[in-house]
């Protein structure tokens, strides 16, 4: 079975979103009576570090990479960083170019076997719901892989049904800003490097990440009511835009072991190698990734610590 132009449309839009999608591995967990937004909330003040030597800055910052158009999320400091950087640095770049039938064989099964079976019995009657909710056809979902299938209902709810490529994202705008800028942008993985990490869990880890992405989903429901009745945030977004590092951090420590050294400690102690050969050359860098790798036990100013590099917290 080809794939639909639905799912396809999906994919292409999440490709860079890995992040994303390790924030919602653990079972949500929402506070008994949300903060309202204050002031602080309305001026954003997102993590920043700066890893230096005598001729080479590189700054570090953690970014989310969806969320809805008009958000508030630059700070001062950080349009400083962008108007001073040489170059833009990120996960994945857009300009890469995907193969359909590369795409589909990475995503889709050559067997169907039912979505509804991949999960424990108290999550098919939720799985259930959100497949009927999200437009595409269930023999679709049976023929995706467990971790696929988890994206892009990741995806779809973090969409709110709305078509993913009319929300926006930290990777989006700053792309944008250095591209009108003409600055170089360049990444330190491709979307191909990105699925296999997905596609190198193991069958149990898959379907783990598919429960815990069906609990999520299922839960924003109802989170979303809430927050939309107090005019609050999602507690993890309010993370971020405040730089609360470590209320990332506690997400990222619920995260499964292998689900952990896959998709974080193993890209994360690649990205230090980098980081390292890059203060081998001079110039100003704005290092961009998802926001979990900066956060936690085996963020990358841990592992570039451990190495004699110091990456300090500038904003």
């Amino acid at each position: 079975m080809r794939p639909i132009a639905t799912a396809g449309k999906m994919w292409r839009a999440l490709a860079g979103a890995l992040a994303a999608a390790l924030l919602l591995v653990q079972a949500p967990v929402r506070a008994e009576a949300p903060a309202p937004q204050t002031a602080a909330a309305s001026a954003p003040r997102p993590a920043i570090w700066l890893l230096e030597d005598a001729d080479t800055r590189i700054y570090l910052f953690g970014t989310t990479h969806i969320f809805e158009r008009g958000l508030n999320w630059r700070s001062p400091r950080l349009e400083a960083v962008i108007r001073e950087a040489d170059e833009l640095v990120m996960e994945t770049a857009d300009e890469e170019e995907l193969d359909d039938d590369l795409f589909s064989e990475w995503l889709f099964m050559p067997k169907s076997v039912p979505i509804l079976s991949r999960v424990s019995a108290d999550r098919r009657e939720p799985l259930a719901r959100l497949i009927a909710a999200s437009g595409v056809p269930v023999e679709a979902w049976d023929m995706m892989h467990s971790w696929a299938a988890g994206m892009l209902l990741m995806g779809l709810q973090m969409g709110g049904g709305e078509d993913p490529l009319e929300l926006s994202g930290a990777e989006i705008e700053l792309t944008a800003a250095f591209r009108a800028a003409g600055k170089p942008i360049s990444a330190v993985e491709t979307t191909e490097q990105q699925i296999g990490f997905f596609r190198s869990l193991s069958r149990p880890a898959q379907r783990a990440f598919l429960d815990s992405i069906v609990d999520a989903a299922a839960a924003q429901v109802d989170a979303a009511a809430a927050d939309a009745a107090a005019g609050t945030r999602p507690a993890g977004d309010e993370d971020w835009l405040r730089g609360n590092v470590e209320g990332l951090a506690r997400e990222t420590e619920a995260f499964p072991p292998e689900l952990y050294e896959v998709l974080l400690s193993r890209r994360n102690r690649a990205w230090t190698d980098w980081l390292a050969q890059r203060l081998e050359r001079p110039g100003t860098v704005l290092f961009a990734v998802g926001a979990a790798h900066l956060a936690g036990r085996d963020s990358v100013q841990t592992l570039l610590a451990a190495r004699g590099l110091n990456a300090r917290r500038i904003d």
